[in-house]
C-alpha cells in the first residue's frame, strides 16, 4: 500500500490512533496508549512510533506463536552452512543489516546478537530509543529466528557489572 495521508486521532483519554490512508480507501491504523493524546515531542514522534509498531508486527507472530518456537529450539543445532545469517540492528528511526553471517549454530547466533545489542545501549541512549527490539537476525529464506529487545540487553549488562 502507498501511503497518501496520515492522520493523528485522539479516541479517548491515554488513547491516540495514527491512520495511514492509502489509495481506494486501504487504511492501516496503530492504536497505542499515551499518558497525553499529543505529547511534546509531536506529531512526528507519533507517526514514526505507529511505523516502528508495525514493523515490528510485520512478521505477524503471536507471543504464543514465538514461546512455542523458542521453547522447541535447541541452540546449540548446528546452522544450516548455506543459509546465512541476516543481522538488522536499530538505527535510530531506521535499521542497519548485515547480511552474510556464518556461525556454527544458534546459540552462536544468540550470543552474537545479545552482545551487539548490549553495544546498542549506548548508541541509543542519547536520542532515547531504547524501546522494543535491538536486535533481529533472520535466516536464509528470510525468517526471523531471533530477537533481542532492549530490556534483555539491560538485564544482561547489569549482569555482567
Amino acid at each position: 500500500m502507498q501511503v497518501l495521508e496520515t492522520q493523528i486521532l485522539s479516541k479517548s483519554e491515554g488513547v491516540v490512533t495514527v491512520e495511514f490512508l492509502g489509495e481506494g480507501g486501504e487504511k492501516i491504523s496503530v492504536t497505542m496508549a499515551a499518558s497525553d493524546p499529543r505529547p511534546k515531542c509531536g506529531d512526528t514522534a507519533l507517526i514514526d512510533r505507529a511505523k516502528e509498531m508495525m514493523v515490528q508486527c510485520a512478521v505477524f507472530e503471536t507471543a504464543e506463536d514465538r514461546s512455542g518456537q523458542e521453547s522447541d529450539r535447541d541452540l546449540s543445532e548446528p546452522a544450516k552452512p548455506d543459509s546465512p545469517f541476516t543481522f538488522e540492528y536499530r538505527d535510530n528511526d531506521g535499521l542497519r543489516q548485515l547480511k552474510g553471517v556464518e556461525l556454527p549454530n544458534l546459540e552462536a547466533v544468540h550470543d552474537e546478537a545479545l552482545r551487539s545489542a548490549i553495544d546498542l545501549l549506548d548508541d541509543t541512549a542519547a536520542e532515547g530509543g531504547q524501546q522494543g527490539w535491538a536486535v533481529r537476525v533472520r535466516d536464509g529464506d528470510g525468517k526471523i529466528v531471533l530477537s533481542i529487545d532492549f530490556d534483555d540487553a539491560k538485564r544482561k549488562k547489569a549482569e555482567a557489572e
